[in-house]
């Protein structure tokens, strides 16, 4: 038998949604677990995103009046998986999802708000939902962390207006979208913001978390209630073994290397392979680099690496995609999430031409993106076009909707480095290195069909998803106005990622598979170090926390014998 310096039930690496969820079950099915997370903060990639999961019937949903069913749901899953994935993974998935939820609102006191206007990202697919599926957090207060909300990995800084003030998803559409009622929700939060200077002092922070800092911070303060151990600066480095089943592992710490045992078993919660160059190279298509993923520093594949080790099973489907632009000065790039679908606006590759609905969900668009670079080997980058309308109104990146932000309040190097203007779509494609006649008749064709409200090309604004990030002031078509206004502005665009999509194959209980596909015993894996439940797809938002949960969940009951 090892020798151990310490010995729990569980040991969960990782800090994500996915892996405090499987702590915190396990607590309540009478397990000991501790949280081992190698970086300085806690909550992971989930921190940073939107903080959204994706959970078919679920009873906020239901209560809300939306209907939904298991049937509809495994319909719905089915067909987007395209047969990809194992029938029992994606029953586990529908049937355990609810009953996490539940888990989260009943024992953990954790709120959760069924999106009931945000869509499938399929809406028209057989069973696909015109919303309610996606859920969030209720915003959380973070000063109930204390301390522990220094350690709390900070919001990407697109999450904050100002780069300060904190909004809900419902709440940044609303100030988007609807005219004079946003700009009161907007007025509100700043005065809120304001109001709450001297609470601020001590965290220097907006302390109403909300999105992935709702979600993992309410996650947090339930695991502090719960009495369960989370040990930052702890990474873990490889799993001790005897006789066939994984019996613990292997931890760097701050004082040294530490044999942890784990009586009923690891859960692996590390996240993917985002900043690993190599493990992109083998398996992302190319061009790919580390520099366009919006994934945690974090992100490195650690668990990657131990099952290239072993020999487990793995099986890989790219990435969770979504373009990004690269702003100078900025750490993370930022997701075009929103302005990709907004009216008097196109991508455009290096030839000038379109290549793909920009209004789709943002996995098509980077794939779409991949799929023009194999045939024009023109489209990485691409370039975001807008006009004079698009910039007044709306935001892009970094930078507000001109009507709060004039030009004179940027900052000097993102012009013509980063955020490119001209008088003339001409003199734009000029600074673009673009064909300027191919640029002005791809506009053309555009805005003749704009007028109409229609995409002949690409069914641009056809969805009910591509409607949803357009702004429905602008007739027919929310997602179709024209590019027609001068001076013309353009920005880069990468084939960026939230996280890499791939690992570890596990069976419908979380279990490991070796090389053979027989389960590893006592190795659990969830979320982005596991080839995903959905596949090559994504279902909507929070389709990647959504699995990282109910899967941490689903190992938690088997590691108790239920």
């Amino acid at each position: 038998m090892s020798d151990f310096d310490e010995t729990f039930d569980v040991v969960v690496v990782g800090s994500g949604g996915g892996a405090m969820t499987a702590a915190l079950a396990a607590k309540a099915k009478g397990l000991r677990p501790v949280i081992l997370e190698k970086s300085p903060f806690y909550g992971g990639t989930t921190s940073m995103s939107g903080g959204a999961i994706w959970i078919p019937c679920n009873g906020p949903m239901l209560k809300a009046g939306v209907k939904d069913s298991r049937d509809e749901a495994m319909t719905y899953l089915k067909t987007i998986t395209k047969g990809e994935v194992a029938d029992d993974l994606l029953e586990a998935y529908v049937d355990f999802a609810p009953r996490m939820v539940d888990f989260l609102i009943d024992d953990l006191q954790i709120p959760m708000i069924a999106l009931t206007k945000y869509p499938d990202y399929y809406p028209d697919a057989p069973g696909g939902k015109p919303g309610g599926r996606s859920m969030e957090a209720e915003p959380f207060d973070g000063s109930e962390l204390g301390a522990e909300l220094a350690r709390l990995r900070p919001a990407h800084p697109q999450e904050r207006a100002f780069g300060k003030i904190a909004f809900t998803a419902a709440e940044a559409h609303r100030i988007l979208f609807t005219g004079v009622a946003g700009q009161l929700v907007a007025t509100w939060h700043i005065l809120r913001y304001m109001f709450q200077t001297f609470k601020r002092l001590p965290y220097d922070r907006d302390l109403r978390l909300t999105l992935g800092n709702a979600l993992a911070g309410r996650l947090r303060h339930a695991v502090m209630r719960k009495d369960i151990e989370v040990r930052l600066h702890t990474a873990v480095t490889d799993v001790i073994v005897e006789d066939g089943r994984v019996v613990g592992v292997v931890a760097e710490t701050d004082g040294g290397v530490r044999r942890i045992g784990a009586s009923k078993g690891v859960v692996l919660g590390a996240g993917g392979f985002a900043h690993n160059a190599r493990l992109r190279q083998m398996h992302n298509p190319k061009p790919i680099t580390t520099n366009w993923t919006a994934a945690s520093r974090a992100d490195t594949g650690d668990m990657h690496t131990l099952a290239e080790k072993y020999g487990w099973q793995t099986k890989y489907h790219g990435a969770w995609w979504t373009p990004t632009t690269v702003v100078p000065g900025q750490e993370i790039p930022w997701l075009l999430v929103i302005e990709k679908a907004l009216p008097g606006s196109i991508i455009v590759n290096q030839h000038g031409k379109r290549f793909t609905n920009e209004a789709a969900p943002y996995l098509d668009v980077v794939e779409g993106m991949y799929a023009d670079q194999e045939k024009s080997g023109a489209t990485v980058p691409s370039y975001l076009i807008m006009d004079r309308t698009c910039r007044l109104r709306y935001p892009c990146g970094p930078v507000l909707p001109g009507l709060f932000q004039p030009e004179f309040l940027w900052k000097s190097h993102w012009k013509n480095d980063w955020l490119y203007k001209d008088a003339t779509l001409d003199g734009l494609a000029a600074k673009l290195g673009i064909d300027g006649a191919v640029l002005a008749d791809t506009v053309k064709n555009f805005n003749e069909n704009a007028k109409q409200g229609v995409d002949p090309d690409f069914d641009r604004g056809k969805s009910l998803y591509d409607r949803y990030y357009a702004d429905p002031r602008v007739k027919p078509n929310p997602s179709l106005g024209p590019i027609k206004k001068a001076p013309y502005y353009a920005i880069p665009v990468w084939p960026g990622d939230l996280g890499t999509k791939g690992g570890l194959v596990i069976d419908a209980k979380a279990r490991v598979l070796d090389a053979d596909g027989a389960p590893v015993p006592g190795l659990y894996a969830i979320g982005n170090s596991t080839a995903s439940v959905m596949g090559p797809t994504y279902p909507g938002a929070g389709g990647t926390i959504g699995p990282s949960m109910t899967f941490g969940f689903i190992a938690a009951g088997e590691m108790a014998g239920e």
